[in-house]
């Protein structure tokens, strides 16, 4: 602050004379430039590093570490300065400055145990802030703010003593922030920036001389904080960029400059044109902080500098951030990684949990249940929650306190019991904040960071069972049938699934939940026995992932897997309706073996099914085409066990068609009579999934894309 504080007692010189008020106190004047020139706006600082999802980096821990102490001392030197603008002489100052403090200490030691009982009392640490801890809450801002104006110091002061004995335990700050936020951010907060536009006279900027001091303003500002922040952040041993990103984001102004400077004018230590002159400056440093940050510490430095400082273990010695990251909890530390088969998930809804639960359940291994050994026997769980970073200021205090939001979390707090029921060995649970365009891009960035073997992502709707007579009158978007009510829709949930599958460099597994994850539901010794069905697309690198996923699937609750695979008229003819069963050890040796980016569909499929005798759980069936189309839906319809919403069709998005092995899809389907976003829906999933959908199947769907990443291994 010394060098920002320094230049802005120089610039204050010129900016006296430009006034032209000799009632003003010039030590007063400078005191209040020096203050105005070294603060920064922390709550402004806080949106801007959480939007640039730097806040958990080392760039953001140092510069809100070094906001937090800026502004504390920047406050308290203000106090002083409006407790000499509002005396007479220097004792009177002194007098108005320790009747403060003394305010301040009283509050703080006496009436802070008192709330803190009252919240005990109400029971609001757990059931979140009362009626009447709120009417308390309010009533103590309204009386602090009025003491501190009568004793000749700003009201703000007083709801700022207020604000320091609301208790953090159990976010009972940030649930009381959630009570009164919307109403302080649609009028109060508009209605403070409308007086302060009406107070602001741009025609104030009417020569040469005063646009001027304008840039020179401008440039004091932003040399003061950057020089000064950007050379302690170079002595602390911070890269170059990363010292000037420091810098530029200490010298964001924001909303508090404004605050400061709507003080020293109502103090009448600013006139108007002096007050133009400070606003224009706290604007431009203001919109300059984001793009100029962007600029200078890009992503692939970010990721960079991470990758090198966690080589050099300074994350874990030095600041704790990326790999003590508050946010990553782990149950257990992978001992042979080799035999995991690492799962990446994200849970941004309640409702997402069980089906979630149930595929988990399906994965892990019972005691004496394993009939064959394969490799990744053995589940590493990682689960995402992505919560939407709104404009509220609640959502910036949740990240800053993210260890105690995570601690809290209902979500992952059930996924961490059931996970310790079963006896999962090892799971890893992250919760952050993103803009909702960016969870996709985050897993796909957390997948590859953990070398997942798959991305599975739940996309839940509310299903509800569409009568014949209903489908006979109208035909719909097959996923206005999940809907119940048959309204379109979202467009979202489209977009949704079409960004999930542009994850390439990891599979990735589309869980359309139908009631699969409801598993407790009746009876569940009845439910324990349940069918997978694969349809073969056109035997592409999906459909493998596909099939090698079912069999993961079905292993330890030996369930009946059926494999459809298209076939032609002719070999109807020729092969009735023969079929073929999978071994167990055929199973081990695709599960083993078999890499689903090298080896064809046929070369899987003789591996796999290679007896027509001996009845097994995994059976392989021929679907045959008329009419330029595979039946997969007829035979859905057909099967002796109709599917409910307890099984599963497991298959591949198979969006490109490769060679000639299956002719396109071109009879109707109700993609023609549905609005125009529907057809998103069929891009996103594919033709089969689209169409097993249009069919109205109770089961629930993974539609697979495989990786098309290929490790480059040196010889």
């Amino acid at each position: 602050m010394a060098l920002p504080f320094g230049l802005g007692a120089g610039v204050s010189v010129g900016l006296y004379k430009i006034q032209n008020d000799s009632s003003v106190s010039f030590t007063s004047f400078v005191l209040f430039l020096g203050v105005a020139m070294a603060i920064t706006a922390f709550p402004v600082l806080a949106r801007i590093l959480a939007e640039l999802k730097l806040l958990r980096t080392r760039v953001g821990v140092i510069t809100m570490s070094a906001g937090l102490l800026n502004d504390c001392v920047a406050w308290v030197l203000l106090a002083l300065v409006v407790a000499l603008l509002n005396s007479t002489g220097g004792i009177e100052a002194l007098y108005v400055f320790l009747s403060g403090m003394g305010f301040a200490f009283f509050v703080i030691f006496f009436i802070g145990p008192l709330y803190y009982k009252l919240c005990v009392r109400t029971n609001s640490f757990v059931d979140g802030p009362s009626p009447v801890l709120m009417l308390v809450t309010l009533m103590l801002v309204l009386v602090c703010s009025f003491v501190t104006s009568i004793l000749g110091i700003h009201a703000i002061f007083g709801g700022f003593i207020a604000g320091l004995i609301i208790p953090h335990e159990h976010d009972l700050s940030i649930k009381i922030t959630e009570k009164i936020e919307d109403i302080i951010n649609i009028i109060f907060l508009p209605l403070y920036f409308t007086l302060s536009g009406l107070k602001t006279q741009i025609g104030l900027l009417n020569s040469g001389t005063v646009w001027g001091y304008v840039i020179l303003v401008i440039f004091i500002a932003c040399f003061g904080k950057i020089v000064g922040c950007t050379g302690a952040a170079k002595l602390t041993g911070m890269t170059t960029r990363e010292s000037f990103t420091v810098g530029v984001l200490m010298s964001c102004k924001g909303l508090v400059e404004l605050i400061v400077l709507n003080i020293g004018y109502d103090a009448g230590v600013l006139n108007d044109q002096v007050f133009v002159i400070m606003v224009v400056m706290a604007l431009v440093t203001t919109f300059m902080t984001t793009p100029v940050v962007v600029w200078l510490y890009p992503e692939w430095y970010q990721k960079q500098t991470a990758e090198a400082y966690a080589a050099n273990e300074l994350y874990n010695n030095e600041l704790g951030a990326e790999k003590t990251d508050p946010s990553i909890m782990n149950v257990s530390r992978l001992a042979e990684p080799e035999n995991y088969f690492s799962l990446v998930t994200m849970l941004n809804r309640i409702d997402h949990v069980p089906s979630m639960m149930a595929l988990i359940r399906l994965l892990k291994e019972d005691s004496g249940s394993l009939t064959v050994k394969f490799s990744k026997n053995r589940l590493d769980i990682h689960a995402l929650r992505l919560l939407e970073l709104t404009q509220r200021s609640s959502d910036v205090m949740r990240i800053q306190d993210l260890r105690e939001t995570q601690k809290q979390d209902p979500v992952l707090n059930v996924l961490r019991t059931f996970t310790s029921l079963i006896g999962i060995e090892s799971l890893q649970t992250r919760l952050d904040f993103r803009a909702p365009s960016d969870f996709i891009s985050t897993v796909a960035d957390y997948g590859e960071s953990v070398s997942a073997d798959m991305i599975l992502l739940p996309w839940i709707s509310n299903q509800a069972i569409v009568t014949q007579q209903q489908q006979q009158l109208q035909e719909i978007n097959p996923m206005d049938q999940l809907n119940g009510d048959l309204s379109p829709y979202q467009v979202s949930d489209a977009d949704f699934a079409t960004s999930a599958f542009s994850i390439r460099r990891t599979t990735v597994g589309l869980f359309i939940d139908k009631g699969f994850g409801h598993v407790i539901d009746g009876n569940p010794k009845q439910q324990s026995h349940f069918q997978i069905i694969v349809p073969f697309t056109n035997g592409g690198s999906d459909d493998r992932a596909a099939l090698v996923f079912a069999l993961r699937l079905q292993i330890y609750r030996q369930a009946e897997v059926l494999v459809l695979k298209p076939g032609t008229i002719g070999q109807q003819e020729s092969s009735s309706d023969s079929l073929l069963y999978a071994s167990s050890e055929s199973v081990q040796n695709v599960l083993n073996k078999f890499d689903i980016q090298q080896c064809t569909y046929e070369e899987l499929l003789k591996t796999l099914f290679s007896s027509n005798e001996s009845p097994s759980h995994v059976v392989l069936r021929s679907v045959y085409q008329t009419q330029r189309q595979t039946e997969f839906t007829n035979v859905l319809d057909s099967l002796e066990k109709p599917l409910g919403k307890h099984d599963l069709v497991v298959l591949g998005r198979s969006i490109v068609i490769s060679n000639d092995q299956v002719p396109a899809y071109t009879t109707p389907t109700p993609l023609e009579t549905v609005p125009a976003y529907s057809r998103g829906f069929k891009s996103a999933l594919g033709n089969t999934a689209y169409q097993i959908l249009s069919a109205g199947t109770l089961a629930s769907l993974v539609v697979i894309q495989a990786s098309d990443y290929h490790p480059v291994t040196e010889v």
